[in-house]
Order: C-alpha cells, then sequence, then structure tokens
C-alpha cells in the first residue's frame, strides 16, 4: 500500500474494545528488513503500544473436499443476491475475505476466497465472483487494489458491503486455488487474525517526530521510546490527521502513566519533597567538531526544591541518589525560549540557567509538555520559597559600602541589616519592587515604590546571580500563592 501524506483526510483511527480492554487501533507503514514496507495495526492501550501483523492463511493448503465445499457454499449464488446489502461483523479483527482486481488491472474488485468458518463465510450471503461495489456507502468502483484494501482495513466492525456477483468470475476465480500467481492482485491480509510482534511498555517512555539527534522533524512518521532499549521502528502514517492524533494519544497516556507514578512515589516523600514532573526532555548539545548542536535525551525530575537530570530513569533509592547533575530550583531560572530565539528547526525549547554560569537548552515534543514542565517547576518553587521562610545575602550598601546584610523574607520582603549598628536601615514588601537593574558583575539597584515615589537602593553584592534568581524565585512564589489559576493559564509567561 502506497502512502500519500493528505492533509484533507480524516484520522482512520478507531476506539475498539479489545479482550475486554479500551484500546486505540489503526493501521500505519514501517520498514521490514525482509518485506520491505509493511502494514501493520498500532493498538494502544493506556499501559502499552502495540505493534501487529496479519497472520497469514495458506491459501494453498487444498483438498478435493475443500475444493467442492468452495464450490457448493461459495459459488453458486441464489439468483436473488445478484446486487445487495451484505454486513459482516469482523471476526478476530478480519472479515475472512480475499480480493483480487483492482483499477490497475481493468478489473472491479473481486471476493476471490472466503475460508470457512471466518466473518463472511457465517453471512452465507457472500460468494466467491461478488464485485464490491460499495464499502459503508464509500465507492470504490474506481480504486486501484491497495487503495480499497486500505478502505476495507479501517472500515470499523460492522462493515455493509454492496456486492453484484459476476457469474462468469467464479470459475476463474476458483480455478486459480493453489496457482502461485502474484500477478493477480490477489490479497490474503484479511484472512488471519492481528497477532502482537513488539509491544513497547509506555510507562517512562517518549514518542518523538525528530530524527534522532537532530533538528529534523519527519514529515509523516515517529517513534515510540519505552524503557530499557525498547523502541518501536520508524511509523509511518497516510494522512496529517492521523499522525497528530497518533503522537497526541500516546503523549498523553505516557502523561497519565507518569501522574500515577508521580503519586506512588510523593506517598513516600514528605509535602516539602514530593516530586511535581517527571519526563523525558531533549537537550541541545554542542559538538566542537561541528558548527551545530546534537540532541540527546534526558529525563527530568521536578521535586521539592531540586531539579534532576538522569540519562535513564531512575529505577532504585541508589539511583536517586547518585544522580549526577543536581541543580536548586531557587539557585536556577527556567525561561521559556520564543519561537523567533529557537537556534534551529525544534520547538517548544527552554533555558535553564543557574546562578554558577550553566546554562542548558532543551526542547520539548509538544507545547503542552512545554507548559507541564513550566507549571511543574512554579509549584516546586511556591512549595520551596514557603518553606525556606528566608534567605540571607551579604552586601555592601551605600557610598561608604557598609557592611550589611540583605534578607529576603516570605512575610517581611526585603530587608537591610546594617552589621555595625545591628539594626534595620529599610523594609519593602515584595509587592512594592517596580524594578530592578545591575552590572552583570556585582552592582545591584533595585527600584521600589514609596509612598508614590520610585527609591533606588544600591547594593554591591558577589553572589549576584544568585541574589537575582532568589528574588525571582520568591516573587514567582508570591504570584502563585496569591492567584494559583496563575498555573493553569496557557501561555504562562515569566515574570
Amino acid at each position: 500500500m502506497r502512502l500519500n501524506l493528505n492533509s484533507t483526510q480524516e484520522s482512520d483511527i478507531k476506539e475498539e474494545c479489545l479482550d475486554g480492554v479500551k484500546a486505540k487501533t489503526g493501521l500505519v507503514r514501517v520498514n521490514d528488513s525482509n518485506r520491505g514496507s509493511l502494514t501493520v495495526r498500532l493498538v494502544l492501550t493506556l499501559e502499552c503500544l502495540k505493534l501487529q501483523k496479519q497472520e497469514v492463511v495458506d491459501n494453498h493448503q487444498s483438498s478435493s473436499s475443500s475444493s467442492s465445499e468452495d464450490t457448493i457454499d461459495n459459488y453458486q449464488p441464489s439468483p436473488n443476491y445478484y446486487l445487495r446489502y451484505v454486513t459482516v461483523t469482523r471476526k478476530n479483527g478480519s472479515l475472512g475475505i480475499s480480493v483480487k482486481g483492482g483499477q490497475e488491472n481493468n478489473l472491479p474488485i473481486l471476493i476471490s476466497r472466503i475460508p470457512e468458518g471466518g466473518a463472511a463465510y457465517h453471512t452465507k450471503r457472500l460468494f466467491v465472483g461478488d464485485a464490491i461495489i460499495k464499502v459503508n456507502d464509500q465507492l470504490i468502483t474506481n480504486a486501484c487494489h491497495d487503495a480499497a484494501l486500505h478502505i476495507l482495513r479501517n472500515s470499523g466492525n460492522h462493515v455493509t458491503l454492496l456486492v453484484k456477483h459476476y457469474k462468469a468470475a467464479a470459475p476463474f476465480l476458483l480455478g486459480a486455488r493453489g496457482k502461485n500467481n502474484n500477478n493477480n492482485g490477489e490479497s490474503d491480509t484479511e484472512d488471519g487474525p492481528w497477532v502482537d510482534y513488539l509491544i513497547i511498555p509506555l510507562m517512562m517512555g517518549y514518542v518523538t517526530r525528530y530524527v534522532q539527534g537532530t533538528d529534523k522533524l519527519r514529515r509523516n512518521g515517529f517513534e515510540v521510546h519505552g524503557m530499557n532499549d525498547q523502541n518501536s521502528t520508524i511509523i509511518h502514517c497516510d494522512n496529517v490527521k492521523s499522525l497528530s492524533e497518533w503522537v497526541k494519544l500516546i503523549s498523553e497516556n505516557i502523561s497519565n502513566l507518569s501522574e500515577i507514578q508521580i503519586k506512588l512515589y510523593n506517598l513516600n516523600f514528605g509535602i516539602n519533597e514530593k516530586i511535581e514532573y517527571m519526563g523525558w526532555v531533549n537537550e541541545g548539545v554542542l559538538n566542537n567538531n561541528h558548527p551545530w548542536q546534537s540532541y540527546c535525551a534526558r529525563f527530568m525530575i521536578i521535586r521539592g526544591r531540586d531539579v534532576l537530570l538522569f540519562d535513564t530513569p531512575p529505577m532504585s533509592i541508589t539511583e536517586w541518589l547518585d544522580c549526577g547533575v543536581v541543580y536548586k530550583l531557587y539557585e536556577s531560572m527556567l525561561r521559556l525560549v520564543k519561537d523567533a530565539e529557537n537556534v534551529d528547526q525544534r520547538q517548544n525549547c527552554f533555558l535553564l540557567q543557574t546562578s554558577n554560569g550553566v546554562s542548558r537548552y532543551f526542547s520539548m515534543e509538544t507545547k503542552q509538555g512545554l507548559l507541564d514542565v513550566q507549571c511543574a517547576w512554579h509549584r516546586s518553587i511556591c512549595t520551596s520559597m514557603m518553606h525556606i521562610k528566608s534567605r540571607t545575602f551579604y552586601v555592601l550598601f551605600g557610598n561608604n559600602q557598609q557592611p550589611s546584610n540583605l534578607i529576603l523574607d516570605w512575610d517581611n520582603g526585603f530587608t537591610l541589616y546594617d552589621n555595625w549598628t545591628n539594626s534595620n536601615v529599610w523594609t519593602y514588601k515584595f509587592s512594592e519592587l517596580r524594578g530592578s537593574s545591575d552590572d552583570h558583575i556585582s552592582r545591584l539597584k533595585l527600584h521600589f515604590n514609596d509612598n508614590g515615589c520610585i527609591e533606588t537602593k544600591e547594593l554591591v553584592c558577589q553572589e549576584l546571580q544568585s541574589l537575582l534568581f532568589c528574588v525571582h524565585a520568591f516573587l514567582t512564589a508570591k504570584v502563585v500563592s496569591v492567584d494559583p489559576s496563575y498555573l493553569n493559564t496557557e501561555g504562562i509567561q515569566q515574570l
């Protein structure tokens, strides 16, 4: 089947109940090393993604008795059956027919075989030699063979066929049984049931449309990565809507599983140590040998007052404790990158900047994923700053460079404490801060609203970046604590 990416087609993803489990299903294409391009069925449940191949029933195992059965049961139609509607209910996902013909052969789509015991066989109203005119009111008289197969396979569990019998074709179709002639356009893929050949657990997995390690977006394909390097091959869709819907559905299931896992983990953590986010991000990494950056998958966890980065998801307490990359939230800043500022074709990007000068560039697969990270960051900032209550920075104040402490306090805001006189010099609420400026080295100006006038306080601090990030953390936490709906606003912007 040839797949042409079409933006006007509707998604062919269906909801079914398979073995008592609700699932999303649909036909896609993968590349098989032995058979080339291969049609497979995707089955998406809450916990896993299954890739299924259809079993091929041997069409050449025939005997005189089976041939006789075909002739009696499937060749001689009733005179009333020349033009008729027949509804077939799939059995094990199959209609139970093989077909030949198509526009490329100057033939209608003809039923060439009806295996005993299949769905079509049990209707007793379909016969070898029947030409399929419509499938659920969709005309296929001018369809090529592959297009007709695609329509048949995606026609739902209950399929209504409009058929017309061609008596002259039946003997030819029955007589061709056992001849190995693949040029006649016969397809037996409707015969067998769909069977699993690859199952990918979605817990702590991720889905991506990007070519691995690059910023190149696949036009019509995606990959699903599970734990322990259990990955799908590249999955190709035949239209834009199916592609977008598959990526969205798989991403949502992964996110839902992560939420469940986070709740289980949080049963063992205190209120100030809870996990707010857990999932995969893609980090841009510069290579000295190339002028562009490549991308590596990192597993990010935002927990308590820390953000942790792993190469693989931690599966034990030891792995949690051995995390090599840990940053304090109140000594870091998360900044969304505007589309115009993206360094390449990757979308949904953000910067993680730390007070010691580290800057890391990340990309998310979807806009929603980016917002999820930002909301989790702000929730953790709020919880952390309410628990920390205050932070103190050594500063020099005034023309005399007076040694002082600048105290950032959850309840009192900004307080300058003179270390020589052991007294407070000034105090302002966080809400009274109107702006700030600095020289990116050590000098800082804070502009406060003092009874309608702007009062500027100049300070020197050797930990300037730590101070600025901590001020930002307190301000963010204050906004979130006053207006929790801020976290749920689409397109949150930094303060």
